[in-house]
Formats: C-alpha cells, structure tokens, sequence
C-alpha cells in the first residue's frame, strides 16, 4: 500500500499483555487529533488500518485467556462497546457516540466519512453524524456506542459489549456478530450468529487468572 512511514510497530505501553503476541499498525506516538490529518491521508489510514483489524481479531487468540474479542458485519441497530483494548469499524449511517476514559494518554479516536459532524457533549464525549464512517480507537479505555445500519467491528480487549438489533421487518437481516477467537464475521459469516432482537450484554475478555470468555 506504500507510503507507511505515516506508521511504525509499536505495542500499548501500559497493557503489554494485550498486545504483546501480536504487533498493530499505528501512529507515531504523538497525540493525534482527527483534524491534523490531510484529506488525502485519511483514506490511505483506513484502509491499512480496517485491513489490520482481522489480524486483531485472529491473533487475540495468543494473548491469553483474559483477552476477549469481538466481530459484527452488517449490523443494524446498536452495538455498544465500553473496554480497554482496541476498535476498528464501519458505520454506513447513523451515529457514533465515543467516550474517552483515559482522555490523558496520547491516544486518541479517530473518525472520518462523508458529511460528517460532530457535536461535542461534555468533556471526554463527542457524539458524529454522518454516511460512510469509519472509526478507530486502538489503545487506551474508550466507550463506543454505535447506532444504525451496516455496522461492522473488529474490537480486542477486556470489558463488556451489548448488542441489539432492530430490524423493521420480520425476518429481515440485522447482521451477525461472534465471539468466538480468530472467527471474522465478514470472512466466515456462516460461524457468526444473527443480532439478538433483544438487548443481550456480554463480558469481553475476563480478569487475569479467571479464565472465561465471552461470557453473558
């Protein structure tokens, strides 16, 4: 894809244990905010980092039982994540709410797509609007709750998600979602299962020395 001096391999400094078996494409280490990019390099850094994203998911694996992960494709309705660890997703329309836990570290979210606002609603929280967004949070403690249509996510971690689908006709496709180590929803969608009707939240990784996974 060329041009990746914008990158360098780095792993998070306060959670090794989170990605230490594998490395992750990112930016320099300087906080970096959604307006210092030009136009033309935000393309070029989604598309290296949404190709990453099922490296994330399918190495997770290796990071001890702790670790959790998550996958949605095509999802609509609402997928809310609230963990440490890192994001990568979609969204083909509809909003995107992101709260900054850890909004001292020199990690930042960062969010691009057409017609895209944003309305800021308290001091670690910024709410974006738009058509065609794509999101990445890699590094640091981040509430995310997306709401709409054509969801996709690739998130490593630990934390809790809740997922709900609504779909406006009976029967009508609302994505799929898993749980499951090294399984991309947008790869293998035959192993992922349909968005629940109802709200249903699960734990994302678990405590070290506990040992469960994806648990309800």
């Amino acid at each position: 894809m060329g041009q990746f001096e914008f990158f360098k391999l780095a792993h998070h400094p306060r959670e090794p244990d989170l990605q230490s078996p594998y490395t992750v494409l990112m930016l320099d280490s300087r906080r970096i905010s959604i307006l210092s990019f030009g136009v033309m390099r935000k393309p070029f850094l989604f598309a290296c980092s949404i190709a990453v994203a099922a490296v994330l998911v399918a190495s997770a694996g290796a990071a001890g039982p702790d670790v959790g992960v998550l996958s949605v494709e095509d999802g609509k309705g609402m997928v809310m994540l609230d963990l440490k660890g890192s994001v990568l997703g979609r969204l083909a329309t509809g909003t995107l709410r992101v709260t900054d836990q850890t909004p001292w570290d020199r990690y930042s979210a960062l969010v691009v797509g057409r017609k895209l606002s944003q309305e800021r609603l308290g001091p670690k929280t910024v709410l974006y609007r738009g058509q065609g967004l794509r999101f990445r949070m890699v590094g640091g403690g981040y509430r995310i709750v997306v709401r709409g249509a054509g969801i996709s996510v690739s998130a490593v971690g630990r934390g809790v998600v809740s997922l709900d689908a609504d779909p406006r006709l009976p029967g009508e496709d609302v994505g799929v979602y898993s749980l499951e180590d090294g399984v991309d929803c947008d790869v293998e969608r035959a192993l992922c299962t349909a968005l629940p009707d109802e709200p249903e939240r699960f734990t994302l990784g678990s405590p070290p020395g506990d040992g469960g996974r994806g648990q309800k």
